[in-house]
């Protein structure tokens, strides 16, 4: 998708490999909470189902796994390094979901009114026109087909007691990305996003993870740690010192983190009822 690839272009991390195990890792932390609320969102078997933007088709493949065995999943994914990992991780399961490449702004990889269930994870943050890309979902599902979407809202970020400088790298996280098209605090924004684009019947939840519920380190590994990929270079040293400081905090156990997602869903309408 050249461009369209957004803020998170798999590939052009400092360390790639770190990035896919902090992947693996967020993917496994998650799926406990996120199988719960997928389903709760209106994931069911039996029904054919698009991963957009999959990255390297963990989600896909817990889905097809364990949610919907009998139903097709299919995986899309624009970078090519990412949909090659996605074929390859999945290349031993008995029946994996089957990945496509393609451009959520287009979707000509899936066929107009033939998805039943669109999921989007952590994807819109990264698009500088999320609108352009929920319009094209709405294409591409069926009359009364949904979509789901998990997404981050850093606003809803904490931690206790106070460490020097965090707020400023999240804020500094958060305008980096902002300057490069995308938006970290999208989360409170996507019932309104899907509203304005013609979805009805939606239904929002927001979902936490904190210390208590991981290890300290790990928590800072899929929340916090990864955006020094966003910082600044002039600004490197306070920030990586900044969570050097958290990790000290954490090995004394003064310190509780909590991070917070929005799970938001609605349907695109069926005129037949």
């Amino acid at each position: 998708m050249g461009s369209n690839l957004g803020t998170y272009n798999y590939g052009e991390f400092s360390n790639n490999a770190d990035e896919l195990e902090r992947l693996k890792r967020q993917a496994k932390v998650a799926w406990s909470i996120e199988e719960g609320y997928l389903a709760a969102h209106g994931l069911k078997d039996g029904i054919t189902v698009a991963d957009l933007a999959c990255g390297p088709g963990i989600i896909s493949g817990l889905i097809k796994s364990e949610i919907c065995p009998a139903s097709k999943v299919i995986g899309v994914e624009l970078n090519e390094s990412l949909l090659a990992l996605a074929r390859t991780l999945t290349a031993d399961k008995e029946d994996p979901p089957e990945f496509r490449a393609g451009d959520v702004y287009q979707l000509d990889c899936l066929e107009d009114e033939s998805i039943d269930f669109a999921y989007c994870r952590f994807l819109l943050q990264h698009l500088a026109e999320p609108a352009r890309a929920l319009q094209t979902v709405y294409r591409k599902l069926k009359p009364g087909g949904r979509v789901a979407i998990l997404e981050t809202d850093d606003s809803l970020f904490s931690f206790m007691p106070a460490i020097a400088d965090m707020d400023r790298f999240i804020e500094t996280a958060i305008a980096a990305q902002d300057r490069l098209g995308g938006d970290r605090k999208i989360g409170r924004k996507l019932a309104g996003l899907l509203w304005e684009n013609n979805f009805t019947d939606s239904l929002t939840q927001i979902v936490t993870i904190n210390t208590e519920m991981m290890d300290g380190n790990e928590f800072l590994n899929i929340t916090t740690s990864f955006k020094l990929e966003l910082i600044p270079e002039d600004e490197m040293n306070w920030a990586r010192a900044c969570i050097d400081n958290a990790r000290k905090a954490i090995k004394s156990g003064a310190y509780f983190g909590q991070a917070g997602v929005y799970m938001v869903s609605a349907s695109r309408p069926n005129p037949a009822g």
